[in-house]
């Protein structure tokens, strides 16, 4: 099978070599499993597991533009440092995973 194109703003080298090794070797071992209906049912919880530990990826990006943010940087100042997109930029400012507070002072001035 062919690799999926990387989604944009992926950057080779965006994951460690040991997460890496780590993904190649679970899905080594999900390969191997004898029974498709079970590896079917391992993938789907092998998937709903990461995007929980995904959660906690985004926290991390969600603070980081939390404090940007605090620093007097507009969305458009962010946008163009980070490559993400204004729109980008304020949907995570508005993000219900942040204190009300904090929400509320990312609304201040673009």
């Amino acid at each position: 099978m062919p690799p999926r194109p990387r989604r944009a703003g992926a950057r080779r080298g965006s994951i460690s070599p040991e997460l890496q090794s780590a993904i190649r070797a679970e899905a080594e071992r999900l390969a191997a499993m004898p029974d498709p209906v079970l590896t079917t049912k391992a993938v789907g919880d092998l998937f709903a597991a990461i995007d929980r530990e995904l959660d906690r990826v985004a926290k991390v990006r969600l603070k980081a533009v939390r404090e940007l943010r605090r620093g007097g940087w507009s969305y458009d100042r962010i946008a163009a440092a980070t490559g993400l997109s204004k729109g980008r930029v304020a949907q995570l400012v508005k993000d219900d995973r942040q204190p009300a507070s904090v929400r509320a002072a990312g609304r201040t001035s673009t």
